[in-house]
């Protein structure tokens, strides 16, 4: 079992523990984490979010990305407790209410719980912090989850960062941008890029892919990436921004911006919809976008692929959509 296995590990003093990255954006890779990054990271958290011994964490994440191990380290390093329930879209279907003063979940266990009715209150009411990440929210989902009683945040970190580095609160105070945790250095550089630097990176810079918008000295706004960039007919579309104009446009479908190669154009913008059910796409006139901004095309799949740790690949979506069409 991946929990034991470690567990174990960890007990035995090992130094460094390999991870492989999320692979949003591409192939995933293994990096090496340190266990000193690893304990400030849970130190960061539980000075954050107050955590006392004998607080009681909940783990519902896959044990070999950073977001579900770290859930073991701050048990280890802050004296917590620790629920642990299999991964699943709906992790707490089964469960009897239990008081968790914290808990890690993916947008799409989240999106889930809300529609099959879940009682978060009963879980979460003497919450210190619900933590979002590794994706973007849908507005509608960020209108439902500020309604919460008990304080959600949306995380913004990767593997490499050894989870989160700055936070979004959604709930009880909301805001729109990310804080940085005090500790964290944070640059943005080259392509409006973000790059950071801690005691949680061993003090090395990471290069980001990430476009930011920097706020203030520890706050800034998320873009997009800039690998979601299309660039059509000598504009560049921040995929990103078009799928939140159009969320609430295709309620309860998964769908994406992506590109196709087009002999005028260079790169269009495609809409890729997963169901081969087709949608109303008069609706897609009805948003704020620039004409140039717009899908020039719609694509039903009938699945859209996934990545090892469960997120939307894209890549490998249009590849193999590109491969039928030959």
């Amino acid at each position: 079992d991946l929990v034991f296995d470690f567990c174990k590990k960890w007990k035995d003093g090992q130094s460094h523990f390999e991870f492989l990255t999320s692979g949003s954006t591409g192939q995933p890779k293994p990096i090496l984490i340190s266990r000193q990054a690893m304990i400030s990271s849970a130190k960061m958290t539980g000075e954050w979010l107050d955590l006392k011994p004998d607080d009681r964490a909940l783990l519902c994440l896959p044990v070999n990305y950073i977001a579900g191990v770290m859930v073991l380290v701050r048990a280890f390093v802050l004296n917590l407790q620790v629920a642990v329930v299999e991964p699943s879209v709906n992790p707490l279907k089964d469960l009897s209410p239990i008081s968790f003063q914290m808990a890690s979940f993916v947008p799409n266990q989240w999106y889930t719980m809300l529609k099959e009715g879940v009682d978060l209150t009963s879980f979460f009411s003497n919450s210190k912090g619900v933590l979002l990440g590794g994706a973007g929210l849908s507005p509608q989902l960020i209108d439902q989850t500020f309604a919460m009683q008990f304080p959600v945040y949306l995380t913004y970190g990767m593997t490499e960062t050894v989870s989160h580095v700055a936070f979004q609160s959604l709930s009880l105070k909301y805001s729109d941008s990310f804080e940085l945790f005090p500790s964290i250095g944070f640059e943005v550089g080259e392509n409006a890029c973000a790059r950071f630097k801690a005691d949680v990176t061993d003090n090395q810079w990471i290069q980001t892919n990430d476009r930011v918008e920097r706020i203030s000295l520890n706050q800034f706004k998320l873009i997009g990436r800039a690998d979601r960039v299309i660039n059509s007919a000598g504009r560049k579309i921040q995929a990103e921004k078009v799928e939140r104009e159009l969320f609430g446009l295709i309620p309860n479908r998964m769908f994406f911006l992506g590109s196709l190669p087009d002999e005028s154009l260079g790169q269009k913008a495609v809409l890729f919809v997963e169901g081969l059910t087709k949608i109303d796409e008069r609706v897609l006139q009805s948003t704020s976008l620039e004409s140039w901004e717009m899908p020039k095309q719609v694509v039903y799949l009938s699945k859209f692929e996934t990545t090892a740790s469960g997120k939307m690949d894209r890549l490998k979506s249009v590849a193999l959509y590109l491969n039928s069409q030959k």
